[in-house]
């Protein structure tokens, strides 16, 4: 959930959420602050993956069967939003939700686990709920990232995924879970100095960040949705923004390429909910964006990678987001 407490929305965007996902393809932990690692990933993101016995990753594109596990987590040191089960190691608490109508799983009762390989791991509970023998891989520095070129972390706007909810009628909790992004801002306005003046730029309503990657050329440009010739088509992509969390500086590298996970549960096939999404994306594409170079509109949430590559930085809820 947002919290709206710190902040001024009429001014900078503001940090009201911060999530890690540390088992990949499970449930996030919700933050008040977390540590950006050298690479420009949130400590403890994707820090553990599930693989087959051949050594091939078992996540939630592979199988649906996921959908049904429920996860709860407590890791070292960190700062989150409930009391914790445990005063020192990493574990996770896992039970089968009760709403997923599956019956093969009701023997695996509420249980908790050191998040280590072997018999004191999950991995055994995993294997029979995911029905295939899977074993647990730990990278702590960095983890196991979507995407290899944009190792750092993700992020979207409040405003994206109200927007988004409307559209599939899901609710918060479920368009959450289902984008799986790591920080969630506020809009508001923020001072770039693009010109030989600063310019006073709007990060607000939905799709926003989408400036941060593909700004438009011109701000006086504002064509049709449906033009079909485009001067600009022949020359390079736009530059993506330069912005900085607090003081913790950072480049959007390109749009949320989005998976089938998001299209399940919803009464449609896959291709059914595809193109339904490209399409209400494409209607509601703003006039301050170049989506030009996009190879389609089934995208969502900001890619970033970290300039600095500094040691160890701390981030924390309500710090504002400004375009360098």
């Amino acid at each position: 959930m947002p919290v709206n407490v710190f902040g001024n929305p009429s001014q900078s965007p503001y940090l009201s959420g911060v999530t890690v996902f540390p088992v990949k393809s499970l449930d996030g932990l919700n933050l008040v602050k977390a540590n950006v690692l050298p690479c420009g990933a949130l400590a403890n993101d994707r820090r553990w993956r599930l693989v087959d016995s051949e050594g091939r990753v078992v996540n939630a594109k592979r199988t649906a069967r996921f959908d049904r596990v429920r996860a709860e987590f407590v890791l070292k040191d960190d700062d989150v939003e409930k009391e914790s089960l445990s005063s020192g190691g990493n574990h996770v608490t896992l039970w089968v939700d009760p709403d997923d109508g599956q019956q093969k799983c009701v023997s695996l009762g509420r249980d908790t686990f050191s998040l280590v390989p072997g018999k004191e791991g999950p991995c055994e509970w995993l294997s029979e709920a995911l029905e295939e023998n899977v074993f647990l891989q730990e990278r702590v520095d960095g983890g196991f990232p979507d995407d290899r070129d944009a190792p750092g972390l993700t992020l979207v706007s409040t405003e994206t995924l109200e927007e988004l909810s409307s559209w599939f009628d899901w609710d918060e909790q479920e368009v959450r879970y289902r984008l799986r992004m790591n920080l969630e801002f506020t809009g508001g306005f923020t001072n770039t100095g693009r010109d030989t003046s600063d310019t006073r730029v709007c990060l607000q309503d939905p799709f926003w960040e989408d400036q941060l990657v593909s700004p438009q050329r011109s701000m006086l440009r504002k064509p049709g949705r449906d033009e079909l010739f485009d001067p600009y088509a022949d020359q390079p992509a736009p530059e993506p923004c330069s912005f900085v969390i607090g003081s913790i500086p950072f480049q959007a590298s390109g749009i949320c390429r989005r998976c089938v996970v998001p299209s399940r549960g919803r009464g449609l096939t896959s291709t059914e909910f595809i193109d339904i999404f490209e399409a209400r994306r494409r209607k509601t594409l703003r006039n301050d964006v170049d989506a030009t170079h996009w190879p389609n509109f089934y995208r969502l949430g900001v890619n970033t990678v970290r300039r600095d590559h500094a040691t160890l930085e701390e981030i924390q809820l309500g710090m504002s987001l400004h375009i360098v």
